[in-house]
């Protein structure tokens, strides 16, 4: 059985959560010759992002992606304003770590909500918000 090369590989490190911390899984990917990165932002909140930035530059990895954006239908309409604040949040890190794109998981239907057309509505306009704010920092969505 032919492996492939570590070197090609990028890890979510949403997959190892449960038995490593940001550093340990940094630390990994250096160690096992992966090159690239996908962390997620509360992990990223719990070592910092300066901390963050360091240690990944350092272990030589590229971030091929920042997760995660998105969330506009979480709370329906009165949350939009607040989701699109924290994707500018998003944006910002993912430039700061210099990330080939953030991940947008967008959402599903609002709690209690059976209007697809609205939740779709939502996305749209939350992207909307917020795609100038990715391309004038260079962050693909």
């Amino acid at each position: 059985m032919n492996h492939p090369d570590p070197a090609l590989l990028s890890l979510n490190t949403a997959t190892v959560r449960a038995q490593w911390k940001l550093d340990a899984i940094i630390a990994g990917c250096e160690r096992y010759g992966i090159r690239g990165i996908a962390p997620w932002r509360d992990q990223i909140a719990e070592l910092g992002l300066r901390e963050t930035q360091r240690r990944i530059r350092d272990a030589g990895l590229a971030v091929t992606g920042l997760c995660r954006g998105g969330f506009f239908t979480a709370r329906g309409r009165p949350g939009l304003a607040a989701a699109i604040e924290e994707n500018r949040r998003a944006i910002e890190e993912a430039a700061e770590l210099s990330a080939q794109c953030l991940v947008l998981v967008v959402g599903g239907l609002p709690d209690g909500s059976r209007d697809i057309a609205d939740a779709r509505a939502l996305v749209e306009e939350g992207i909307a918000a917020i795609l100038q704010d990715a391309r004038d920092a260079a962050v693909p969505l």
